[in-house]
């Protein structure tokens, strides 16, 4: 049996180290790339939300072929299949609903994410996924 296997992935370490841990790890497995995009982040250049435009969507769908592109390079990827896929919200919640939305068997992520407090434990967005999802989630420091 095939297993399917949703990475989180923000262009962290720790999301990268999940993907290597993934691909080592189910080796003959459906992995699915995920990219929350987050409409409520304000980076530090900015003071204020982004205007929620298809525009914006859009510049944020290409950010993310990026970040698929680069978490891709020099991975051997076995013969898993790496799929990508994309969604709009509150990272936690879109993790958990794309799960809900298709069949996967597992989440993986990093520990932390790029916003993450360099000492935590677990980011705030792991561990609602850890309490909100219905499949096992396992968390790569």
């Amino acid at each position: 049996m095939s297993n399917s296997i949703l990475v989180a992935h923000d262009g962290s370490s720790h999301a990268q180290s999940a993907l290597e841990y993934a691909l080592e790890t189910f080796p003959d497995a459906r992995i699915v790339l995920f990219y929350a995009i987050d409409p409520f982040e304000v980076t530090p250049e900015e003071d204020q939300l982004p205007p929620l435009t298809e525009e914006w969507l859009d510049e944020q769908r290409a950010v993310a072929a990026d970040l698929f592109e680069d978490a891709r390079e020099d991975l051997e990827a076995g013969s898993a299949t790496i799929e990508t896929e994309t969604g709009a919200g509150s990272p936690a919640q879109t993790i958990v609903a794309a799960v809900e939305d298709s069949e996967i068997d597992q989440i993986v992520m990093g520990s932390r994410g790029r916003g993450g407090v360099a000492e935590a434990r677990m980011g705030s967005v792991a561990e609602l996924v850890v309490k909100r999802a219905s499949v096992p989630v396992t968390v790569v420091r």
